[in-house]
């Protein structure tokens, strides 16, 4: 695939994660509805900037797919998906919590090849495409080369149901007082990218869909990470290449079974 294709699919992911970030920055929250619990909320923000995102994919790239978290979905001919979540973290952007992003990810026939994520709490732009590194605002990213639990700071999340939350916990429990510490921020996206970047040392959840992170796949890969999501089962896990296996082992003690990572390349 040729890089100038690449990059001019990175480009204009960036230019309608900006877009987005504008709505965000708004502050217009409208109606607050919900989704699949009376705990997991969806804004007009969220309506508003997915709609600004698939306008303007359709405009550039009326052939490609499109997944979007608020109901877009579109069967393209190019081999493209777009897929796109127009706030991650909404319930943080709600209370004025410093963790949600535009999340922008790009699969060419099922894989991931470009990730843009506009942390829009911080004003900080994450980006990579296949073969072409990892940067935040330009500047290269790379996760932590620690290979040892017990030194890892690890992110995790948790579902809105109370059934799934209470498996969640009995994980954590099985790994809390092997790893450094734990920290929750409410983000898949933006936790992706503070592995991608260093400032956690690993990230794994269930729960996440593939709006969440795909952008994220694409980053920290890109830095020099490991990162797999399994869709079946809604398990995403991602950390330095060094530290994958150590902590997969970990948690598939504790009773999580983490998805199966790429083959480098």
């Amino acid at each position: 695939m040729p890089e100038s294709l690449l990059d001019s699919l990175v480009e204009l992911a960036v230019e309608l994660a900006a877009a987005a970030a504008a709505v965000h920055r708004s502050g217009v929250t409208g109606e607050v509805r919900t989704k699949s619990s009376a705990t997991d909320p969806v804004t007009q923000v969220d309506r508003d900037s997915e709609r600004l995102i698939i306008e303007g994919i359709t405009r550039s790239r009326p052939d490609d797919g499109v997944l979007g978290e608020e109901g877009a979905h579109q069967i393209g001919t190019t081999g493209f998906r777009w897929v796109v979540d127009p706030l991650d973290g909404t319930v943080n952007y709600l209370y004025g919590f410093p963790s949600h992003a535009v999340s922008i990810g790009v699969e060419f026939r099922g894989v991931p090849v470009v990730g843009v994520v506009h942390d829009t709490a911080l004003d900080e732009v994450y980006r990579a495409r296949l073969g072409g590194g990892a940067f935040r605002d330009d500047i290269p990213i790379h996760p932590t080369g620690i290979s040892d639990p017990a030194r890892a700071l690890v992110a995790t999340g948790f579902a809105y149901e109370p059934r799934v939350r209470r498996t969640q916990a009995a994980v954590l429990d099985g790994i809390i007082d092997r790893i450094r510490d734990i920290r929750r921020a409410g983000s898949a996206a933006v936790d992706m990218c503070w592995t991608a970047s260093g400032r956690v040392d690993a990230y794994y959840e269930t729960g996440p869909h593939p709006w969440d992170v795909t952008a994220g796949l694409v980053i920290v890969g890109e830095a020099g990470g490991t990162a797999a999501y399994d869709p079946v089962n809604h398990r995403v896990m991602a950390s330095g290449r060094a530290l994958w296996s150590p902590l997969a082992e970990l948690l598939t003690e504790a009773g999580w079974s983490p998805p199966t990572p790429p083959i480098p390349r």
